[in-house]
């Protein structure tokens, strides 16, 4: 009996012209998203090796290290291949970060900044259709799975023919659920063909489990919203009652609880702005650099040659001055900015907690925060890029001002030891999360959309038994 009540569901769902829009929409949107991500991707690494090679060039073609040491090296953010599934804060937050002897490295150049109306419409990932489209189609599918049946008599029919309430609504959500799943799978086989044949990709066995993982999520995600409309359906009286509940009920979990968990985490804990943490640093590099020229001119006067034979020995003594000066103005001035920027970090990462922490509550939020941190492109894939950068500053600064410092001729001739040369030129590296680390961020994510899954059939399941089909 189970059996017929599942194939009759499938049967009806499958033949039905709500079916077929949904499959063709959903195959669609699924291709074109997943291809316009690939082209993005090989798009974006084309970019990133031009940039790598244009700032290797850019370096080599400087003068003097005082010049290296003031024009700095760039570090590009490296493209992730499953930003093409989930492109995450990739293309709102900067790529490339300037490292040189004064500032602090920050990240600028998003794609916002190049193309401002990609901030306007944002980006068409598979996350966002799944988290918008796909919720809304779930919705479709089952907000008349119940109450519709008894406004159109069938469900007194089937009932009034001693079928048992339990079975009945088992088949509804079996045969339902895999009608919903069909628009699904057979696009997301289709792309992961697509993502094997395409050129110049290629998925580590890693990225293979990430992957997998980000479908089984997208998959749980519609279930949510799958079992919310079946318990809907089966507390309402009216299909139109049962479709405005549960409109209102997605906006709240997709628009409402983000955005309000945003505001009220801004109000709770408050930060210091970017620009206010920008001027303090200003500050204090003023303050160095104010002084600087001073002190150099007190230690000249002190320490000037008083016949010419001390000339060649004064020149490797204010060499070595001027070398330590700046190594040590160098340092408080990383130490000032690491200073500020520690608490700064801190401030704000206890706010994006607290907003992520009471966001996630909503479905919409887990799915995009899971999606992220398994495609590596999240916020705290971006937080430990920009980390590196600013942990390889230092290390950069170093090696700058010592090849400036021992390289100064002090107004003779030309030194051919000047010539810049780079192939001892400290390189910043950064390796990408573990598999293990993106898993256990998502664990609360997957842990929340199979309770409310079990919530909302337990609810519905229980509804229905209690259901008055009259």
């Amino acid at each position: 009996m189970l059996k017929d009540i599942i194939k009759k569901e499938i049967v009806e769902t499958i033949t039905s012209a709500k079916f077929v829009f949904t499959f063709l929409l959903c195959a669609a949107l699924i291709l074109l998203s997943v291809y316009t991500g690939l082209s993005n991707y090989r798009a974006d690494q084309k970019e990133y090796s031009s940039a790598v090679g244009l700032n290797k060039r850019n370096l080599e073609s400087q003068p003097t290290y005082q010049s290296v040491a003031s024009f700095g090296t760039k570090i590009n953010r490296p493209p992730q291949v499953l930003g093409a599934i989930a492109s995450g804060v990739n293309e709102a937050v900067g790529r490339v970060a300037s490292v040189n002897i004064a500032y602090d490295p920050n990240l600028v150049d998003s794609k916002f900044e190049s193309n401002p109306v990609f901030s306007v419409f944002g980006a068409l990932d598979l996350t966002y259709i799944v988290k918008i489209v796909l919720s809304l189609f779930a919705i479709l599918f089952t907000y008349d799975a119940i109450v519709g049946e008894k406004e159109k008599g069938t469900l007194k029919l089937m009932l009034s023919n001693k079928v048992p309430r339990d079975r009945l609504i088992l088949g509804k959500v079996i045969g339902g659920f895999i009608s919903l799943l069909i628009p699904l799978i057979i696009p997301l086989i289709l792309s992961l063909l697509l993502i094997m044949v395409y050129p110049g990709i290629a998925l580590a066995g890693a990225d293979w489990i990430r992957l997998l993982l980000m479908f089984l999520m997208f998959f749980l995600y519609l279930s949510v919203f799958f079992t919310l409309g079946l318990l809907v359906s089966s507390r309402t009286n009216k299909s139109s009652t049962s479709f405005l509940i549960l409109l209102f009920i997605w906006v709240t979990f997709v628009t409402i609880i983000p955005k309000l968990s945003i505001m009220i985490a801004a109000r709770l804990n408050p930060i210091p702005s970017v620009h206010e943490i920008t001027a303090k640093k200003d500050a204090f590099l003023q303050q160095i650099q104010g002084g600087a020229q001073k002190k150099v001119m007190d230690w000249v006067k002190e320490n000037t040659p008083k016949t010419p034979e001390d000339q060649k020995s004064f020149q490797e003594k204010l060499r070595k001055y001027l070398e330590d000066y700046q190594q040590d103005a160098t340092s408080q001035i990383d130490a000032n900015n690491a200073a500020l920027e520690r608490d700064y970090q801190l401030k704000k990462n206890s706010q994006v907690r607290l907003a992520v922490n009471m966001s996630r509550i909503s479905p919409a939020s887990a799915l995009t925060f899971s999606t992220m941190s398994l495609a590596r492109t999240g916020l705290d894939e971006h937080e430990r890029f920009l980390a590196s950068i600013r942990a390889y500053k230092p290390v950069w600064t170093k090696w700058a001002n010592a090849k400036m410092m021992r390289t100064l001729n002090f107004g003779m001739s030309n030194d051919p030891a000047a010539k810049v040369v780079l192939d001892d030129m400290p390189q910043h590296s950064f390796a990408a999360e573990p598999l293990g680390a993106s898993l256990a961020r998502t664990i609360p994510d997957f842990g929340l959309m199979v309770f409310l899954v079990i919530v909302f059939f337990a609810g519905a399941y229980v509804s229905f038994l209690k259901y008055d089909v009259r």
